[in-house]
């Protein structure tokens, strides 16, 4: 049995922090010949992916690590957030989702 659709809780950072990694547990029977991607869009443009990113396979599911460079790339706002996991069979099916507040970092004084 497979379970999607979970809810991520609500997430802040600073634009260029890198992030903790996120470890998703996937229940299958088998992940051979599946990959998981994290994408994160503007909630106001939910279309277009300003990150999309390739996680690696671990035991049982599948993990990723969001560095400055990618985070770097987030300009102050609400983005949705989500991990796609795509099947062997090519299917592609939204595992979590939520939200991340991205906010900027103060700049010193020169």
């Amino acid at each position: 049995m497979v379970t999607f659709y979970d809810k991520l809780p609500d997430m802040e950072c600073l634009a260029g922090d890198t992030l903790p990694t996120f470890v998703v547990s996937v229940e299958a029977d088998s992940l051979e010949g599946c990959r998981m991607q994290f994408i994160a869009a503007r909630s106001n443009d939910p279309t277009n992916a300003v990150i999309c990113k390739e996680c690696e396979a671990v035991d049982e599911g599948f993990a990723v690590i969001l560095t400055s460079e990618d985070t770097e790339k987030l300009t102050e706002g609400m983005y949705k957030i989500h991990f796609r996991l795509i099947g062997a069979d090519n299917l592609s099916r939204r595992k979590l989702s939520g939200v991340l507040y991205v906010v900027s970092a103060a700049k010193g004084a020169d």
